[in-house]
């Protein structure tokens, strides 16, 4: 009982904090949302033209910011809590928690906010067409390069507004922190060179994850041929992928030394 009310502390107080990170994230998206559909308006007079709506955007930029905030909390948070007496094991229980959490609650808020800004244009009746997700497609004739920064950038998506689109949204914002998380461990355990390690084997992850959506990526990686499979094998191979990160996680942060 006292193990689980601890877990439970745990993950509400990760919650709350990155909830905190989460809000100052959305309110100053939402404030650079409306200067981008406002300020040329006013000040050029711009007549129609078109605007990604909310929900692509934080679509786009929540999975960036998924994956800082698991970096940061990763080297600041374990920390601070096995200091003040948290085991290991209980604090990646305890952030796994809180991250899905976080992940269920960020796709919900910006679709909330999607649908009174959609409602609030409709009703001033301003010269705004909002658009959906663009539809972003890796090519094979693409650079390793520019697959590799696509698969970063462009994650997978589905473009019409739908219980799938927000279980999609939700899947990938969890990938992401879990990504960061890793990495950030990675550093922490074994400094700046040998971390690098761990950004080279996040980049073969999120190429893998492209791959596992349909896209183009080098042969040398371990991925069948995926570009007919339906949405349902997509999200069990992301989930998969977030299962091995948190292992490889796990079994970094398990012994970890904590740096005074």
């Amino acid at each position: 009982m006292k193990k689980k009310s601890i877990l439970t502390k745990l993950a509400i107080d990760l919650f709350t904090l990155q909830g905190k990170w989460t809000v100052w994230f959305l309110k100053i998206m939402f404030v650079v949302y409306i200067a981008h559909i406002l300020y040329p308006l006013i000040h050029n007079g711009e007549s129609v033209r078109a605007v990604d709506d909310f929900y692509a955007r934080s679509y786009i930029f929540g999975n960036i910011y998924m994956l800082v905030i698991g970096i940061i909390t990763s080297i600041s948070c374990l920390p601070y809590y096995v200091q003040n007496g948290i085991t290991r094991r209980d604090y990646f229980f305890g952030a796994t928690i809180s991250t899905l959490g976080l992940a269920i609650v960020i796709p919900i808020v910006a679709l909330i906010i999607r649908f009174l800004s959609k409602g609030m244009v409709d009703w001033i009746n301003l010269p705004i067409e909002l658009k959906g997700l663009p539809d972003i497609r890796i090519a094979e004739e693409d650079s390793f390069i520019a697959q590799m920064i696509l698969a970063v950038i462009d994650a997978p998506s589905v473009a019409e507004i739908s219980g799938l689109s927000l279980l999609v949204f939700m899947v990938n914002l969890f990938f992401y922190y879990v990504i960061g998380w890793m990495i950030g461990s990675g550093f922490y355990r074994l400094g700046g060179i040998k971390g690098m390690l761990f950004v080279v084997l996040a980049l073969a992850i999120f190429l893998i994850n492209s791959g596992i959506w349909g896209n183009p990526v080098p042969g040398w990686l371990p991925i069948p041929d995926l570009t007919l499979s339906t949405y349902a094998v997509s999200i069990i191979g992301t989930v998969l992928l977030n299962f091995i990160v948190l292992g490889v996680i796990r079994l970094v942060t398990k012994n970890m030394r904590i740096k005074l």
